[in-house]
């Protein structure tokens, strides 16, 4: 069909922009919330009803003395979706996004996921272990660690399931047939050190001896503060919940892991469930060389079930157990009593409050034990992270419960990039949300929005003296567009220690697609990467050429083919006596490290090695918690100066918060001819030295990521790909968001009840605004949920394709070489759509209105067939203007390439 004159600018409205994507990602926002109980209800410790627990084989734990299996005790019984709820990203962690080439599509080839698992780790400072690809040609490109050495280093803290069950195809690793493991596979090998010798070997990995780690359920569910160390337990002190289970985990027990957490919970009767066998602290083994476990009897009723106290939804100190980092990385403490904040008993004011001035304590969030009304009439105090972070907190008392409710808990636009096609999807309760787009929106006595109270108290203070009146309110609402609510509502942050935490700020995308100025604490790293081939190096590699000096704390510097010592560096060890070796201070022993990391390179095959430390950023944490009273927020002349005048300037001030004097040293590099020979790259251009020191300014920081808010250092914000699964909506719910005229266009190929969207407010302008949606089905609504999609744009490719479109007179290529490639739950590609039609809004850089004056080539995935779409395969177009492009709605029937041209 071809659109053009008066009926295209009829329902132009509707698609203005891809308009109707956009439209559909905030449909699938809005439905993906449930509706949302008495207050806090939710929060009480709850009798589970009485369950047996099971083994892995379905066996009762009474009869076979085996460990308990989370699966088969929480989902054998057909009550909860285990393989649904392990899916989520917190378990997952970028497992199900795993790629060989992830990495190097983004310029950090070492890395293999968005994620913790095969991403950039919350651990190893500068020197971070690096997890193995899963095809690796030879032992020379292994990273540090396999997928074992990844759940035996890790799974402390993360909870298993996800990357702790599964391999990067989705097949549990103890149900993979031996015959079928590739050598040197990163899944099945791992790295072994010979305790006797000290000698490094790669073997597989015994999955059937360590098991996995399945989904430790209590982790989250169990009440801490109930949990108690049985008497026979054989220790005499009780450990935390996560080194109950590390404990086991370090010793490659991976499948008693969740019983390490177990045999601290009590029934319903306070009797403990189960004891561990221990001798002087160690545990007795059994002839299989497991440990012994002891499962009471008396826990049990007479039908071998037992009855557990468990927390509908997790508490604080639940999540704090792995996010306790945040106090440094955030200075975030959780939202536990601490955070309650101590209001000074005077210093109000009319607008906030007598009292409402909080008293100096950096752990406190005004939110805390506040209540909030949601949109559905139920009302919560505001005591733990569900307030913000669970989906489902907010519903009504006598809602049915969901036995497979989704895990994925809103995370907004976080500084994690891992599944960033749930950014927003649905939102965590942001400021906007609730105090401006609620129903029942907070905003003050005696003010009608969020809007107009800040514009009152601005003018009380004198804020917007020498301003027209008229003006007032634009002001104000050009900061409600710029700057996010936390840059002005938190401040006074310390670390763990008490010392001050240095707040930056940069644009980060928010809700509503606009670039915000948001605070944030950078996490600076540096890598040694090779100039020549690309290749960063791991932590196998990188500490290859130490040689500790016994008896000292120093490491001679060794060229691995020489063997000659080039230089020295010192030492550090830890408690568990980790030795880490440290950062030459100066000139010569800098150059001696690169010079054996050439020397390296050279000896395992590459040509022409040039490495160069690479000082940059891994993370950029995200600063969201310990909100201040309003009569706290950072005044305005934190960021503006006053003109001769007396006003405030409606510039920012350089000398401000957001200028250049809020500046932050990173590191102090010994010598300057260490950047200028190239042995140390300065990564990030708002990153600058001077006189020794290497910092960076915040106005430099806002420039930057003015034009690219990326929120870590894969950048995926600008990148070539975007990625995701598949979101189920009503088709009539996405009819009715596009409007009827539009919805006339594709209705034939969304004829069923459902469909799915696929798309992303991440990867480069273009990528952000194209989608794909296909029609469900009985086939479809089953499948589809399982599917991976990725599309992108394949780089350097217009010169030869517009070779090839001149050849076949095709016409003028006006945009990018694109590509959809969509993989099933065991990673395998997808040739078809189950018999149904894809639409996809393409980017174009055209100006033709009409689709008769356009091609569209496409290419199947192994491009066996490139050809032309038919006029009938084309939907709709619109042309690009001056500041965006515009695009065409195609019909595929299969994944593939595409590309669009004038005639």
């Amino acid at each position: 069909m071809a659109l053009q004159g008066n009926k295209f600018m009829h329902y132009q409205h509707h698609i203005t922009h891809f308009s109707w994507f956009l439209k559909i990602s905030l449909l699938i926002a809005c439905i993906s919330t449930n509706s949302l109980a008495a207050l806090n209800d939710y929060d009480r410790l709850v009798d589970h009803p009485p369950i047996p627990i099971l083994d892995e084989q379905g066996q009762h734990v009474l009869l076979s003395h085996n460990p308990y299996s989370p699966k088969k005790s929480c989902a054998g019984s057909g009550c909860h979706d285990y393989d649904k709820i392990t899916h989520a990203y917190h378990f997952e962690m970028g497992r199900d996004e795993a790629d060989d080439n992830y990495g190097a599509k983004r310029g950090l080839p070492h890395l293999v996921s968005p994620g913790y698992y095969g991403g950039y780790t919350c651990m190893g400072g500068n020197n971070q272990q690096v997890l193995a690809k899963k095809n690796n040609a030879n032992a020379a490109d292994f990273a540090d660690l396999g997928s074992a050495g990844w759940v035996k280093t890790c799974m402390s803290c993360h909870a298993g399931g996800g990357w702790a069950e599964k391999d990067r195809e989705g097949i549990r690793y103890d149900q993979k047939n031996p015959a079928t493991i590739k050598p040197l596979d990163g899944d099945y090998y791992e790295r072994i050190i010979d305790p006797q010798t000290g000698t490094e070997s790669l073997q597989l990995w015994d999955w059937q001896k360590s098991g996995v780690g399945e989904a430790d359920c209590l982790f989250c569910h169990a009440k801490f503060s109930k949990l108690k160390l049985p008497s026979d337990s054989g220790l005499t002190k009780a450990l935390s919940p996560r080194f109950a289970r590390g404990a086991l985990i370090e010793k490659g027990f991976f499948r008693q892991a969740a019983s390490g957490l177990m045999e601290y919970v009590k029934n319903t009767d306070g009797k403990h469930l189960l004891s561990i066998a221990r001798n002087n602290g160690e545990f007795n083994l059994n002839a299989q060389g497991m440990p012994i476990f002891n499962w009471h009897a008396d826990a049990f009723n007479e039908t071998g079930r037992v009855t557990i106290p468990m927390l509908r939804f997790p508490e604080s100190d639940n999540c704090m157990e792995c996010h306790l980092t945040s106090n440094t990385r955030r200075g975030f403490y959780g939202f536990g009593e601490e955070a309650k904040a101590t209001l000074a008993t005077e210093g109000g004011d009319e607008e906030a409050g007598a009292g409402s001035t909080l008293e100096d304590d950096y752990r406190d969030d005004i939110h805390k034990g506040t209540n909030y009304t949601a949109d559905n009439g139920e009302k919560r105090s505001i005591e733990s992270c569900n307030a913000c972070h669970s989906s489902q907190y907010y519903k009504p008392n006598d809602a049915n419960i969901d036995l497979d409710a989704n895990h994925d808990f809103p995370k907004g636009n976080s500084d994690m990039d891992v599944r960033n096609d749930l950014d927003y999807n649905p939102n965590v309760k942001s400021c906007e949300q609730c105090h401006i787009n609620s129903i029942n929106a907070v905003v003050g006595i005696k003010y009608d929005s969020l809007l107009h109270a800040h514009t009152e108290r601005w003018k009380k203070n004198g804020d917007l003296n020498g301003y027209e009146a008229a003006s007032h309110t634009p002001i104000t609402q050009t900061h409600f567009d710029i700057v996010s609510c936390q840059t002005c509502h938190i401040v006074n942050k310390n670390d763990k220690d008490g010392k001050k935490l240095q707040m930056m700020y940069r644009f980060r995308i928010a809700k509503d697609g606009q670039a915000k100025i948001s605070p944030y604490n950078p996490r600076v790293r540096y890598y040694w990467q090779d100039k020549t081939s690309g290749k960063i190096l791991v932590q196998t590699e990188r500490n290859a050429i130490f040689a500790k000096v016994p008896g000292t704390a120093q490491a001679n510097i060794i060229d691995p083919m020489s063997q000659a010592v080039l230089g020295q560096v010192s030492t550090s060890t830890d408690s568990s006596s980790i030795v880490t070796f440290n950062t030459p201070g100066d000139y010569e022993n800098t150059v001696a490290v690169k010079t054996a990391y050439d020397s390296l390179l050279r000896q395992k095959g590459y040509s022409n090695p040039n490495t160069t430390l690479v000082w940059s950023e891994s993370n950029e944490y995200v600063i969201s918690h310990n909100t201040r009273a309003a009569k706290d927020a950072m005044p305005c002349l934190e960021c503006h100066a006053r003109t001769p005048s007396g006003t405030v300037s409606q510039l920012i001030d350089d000398q401000g918060t957001l200028g250049t004097k809020n500046s932050k040293t990173l590191t102090i590099i010994s010598d300057q001819r260490l950047v200028d020979e190239g042995i140390i790259t300065i990564g990030l251009s708002y990153t600058k030295l001077q006189s020794g020191a290497l910092s960076q300014n915040v106005a430099d920081i806002l420039q930057v990521t003015k034009a690219d808010p990326f929120m870590s250092l894969l950048k995926n914000s600008s990148a070539s790909e975007i990625i995701g699964e598949f979101t189920k909506i009503s088709t009539n719910a996405l009819f009715q968001a596009i409007g009827s005229e539009f919805s006339s266009l594709v209705s034939s190929e969304l004829t069923e009840a459902n469909s799915f969207f696929f798309g992303s407010n991440k990867g480069a302008v273009n990528l952000r605004s194209m989608g794909a949606i296909v029609s469900g089905g009985a086939v479809n609504d089953i499948i589809l949920p399982t599917y991976r999609a990725a599309l992108g744009i394949l780089n350097g490719a217009e010169s030869s394709v517009q070779d090839y479109l001149n050849t076949h007179a095709y016409g003028q290529l006006r945009s990018r070489v694109f590509y959809l490639n969509i993989l099933d739950d065991s990673k395998k590609p997808v040739t078809a759509f189950n018999g149904k039609t894809m639409l996809v809004s393409v980017a174009y850089k055209g100006n033709k209105t009409d689709l008769n004056d356009i091609n569209v080539i496409f290419a199947d995935t192994k491009v066996t067939k490139v050809i032309p779409l038919s006029l009938a395969d084309l939907v709709a177009i619109k042309p690009a203007d001056a500041i965006d492009d515009g695009f065409v709605l195609i019909k595929i029937r299969e994944p593939g390439y595409f590309l669009i041209t004038d005639k």
